[in-house]
């Protein structure tokens, strides 16, 4: 959307035929996926009140045959307001599912402050594993700009993910050509920018570990991080994120490192401030889709709730019986 030829809202959106539970549909979604830190319909800032209504209903539109599949939008965004908001009229036949809850690290206090305030319990662990890491002098940490698909450290990152344990599911970068072309199309569209960069763990000359950022805003998205199982002893996955952390830190070069994962145990060490996820569907207004939504999230509910009460119910009576035949 322009107003006087300035740009003032995007909507990202791609069209596809897909099974929902089952049945083909036409959906129309934000051009994400599961590597994308997250997305959203974006309009002016400056834009307000009645106006910016306006614009996300027209960004937004979904046809009676369409299910809209808004994903991994921020759940405290004004797009997920927007759609929710059930006042305004417009969309009645919308649902919301839960989505990543993001760990979040900001940078805004010194090195020494932030990894004094980590659990004691991360702080041992690290130092062990460093100790483990520095006493082979063989190891060696740098950082690149990565620019053009043709750099030998592509070639690099390749390779550390064949080795990895993603190569056990079929999703590592050697592998599978649909992540390998992300990879070349997230180079073409940023390498020339200076915005991707890659932190690199080499053994002698072999590539052990990487972890590559994509720099926007002041804001650090590590999109993609491998490293070698048979360095596993080593720590390199851990040894490189306290590296970059603390070069993130101390060179002032960053205000944010958006962790770009679920809330896994080992994030929570380092922070304790997330980014909450969501996905919002809307279901068109034909027969088939208010059916679709009707299942969805009215039928499918409740049949989990029912199946988790019997379940739970039948486990306590087992539990009795068992103590009863003690």
């Amino acid at each position: 959307m322009y107003r006087a030829g300035t740009l003032i809202g995007i909507a990202p959106l791609l069209r596809t035929r897909e099974l929902y539970r089952g049945i083909p549909v036409t959906i129309l979604k934000l051009a994400a996926n599961g590597h994308s830190p997250y997305s959203s319909v974006m309009v002016d800032p400056s834009i307000e009140g009645h106006e910016r209504a306006q614009m996300f209903s027209a960004l937004t539109q979904v046809e009676a045959t369409e299910v809209g599949l808004f994903f991994k939008i921020p759940q405290g965004g004004d797009l997920r307001r927007f759609l929710l908001d059930r006042t305004r009229g417009g969309y009645e036949q919308v649902g919301e599912k839960p989505g990543l809850s993001t760990p979040v690290i900001h940078i805004d206090n010194t090195w020494d402050e932030f990894y004094k305030a980590r659990p004691k319990k991360l702080k041992r662990s690290l130092k062990h594993k460093l100790n483990r890491f520095e006493k082979n002098t063989d190891f060696s940490i740098s950082v690149e700009n990565v620019a053009r698909p043709d750099q030998p450290i592509v070639e690099e990152i390749v390779e550390i993910s064949a080795s990895s344990w993603k190569s056990r599911i079929g999703n590592d970068l050697g592998s599978n050509q649909r992540s390998r072309r992300f990879l070349q199309n997230l180079i073409e569209s940023f390498g020339e920018s200076g915005a991707l960069s890659a932190w690199i763990i080499r053994h002698k000359k072999q590539p052990v570990a990487y972890e590559l950022h994509v720099t926007c805003d002041g804001i650090v998205y590590p999109i993609r991080a491998d490293y070698d199982m048979s360095f596993k002893a080593y720590s390199p996955g851990s040894i490189l994120e306290y590296t970059t952390l603390k070069h993130l830190f101390e060179s002032c070069s960053a205000r944010q490192y958006y962790t770009c994962a679920d809330d896994y145990w080992y994030l929570s060490n380092w922070t304790s401030d997330y980014q909450e996820i969501c996905t919002i569907e809307i279901f068109g207004n034909c027969r088939k889709l208010r059916f679709l939504y009707w299942m969805e999230y009215r039928l499918i509910p409740v049949l989990k709730r029912f199946l988790r009460k019997n379940s739970h119910g039948l486990r306590h009576a087992q539990l009795i019986e068992g103590k009863s035949n003690q």
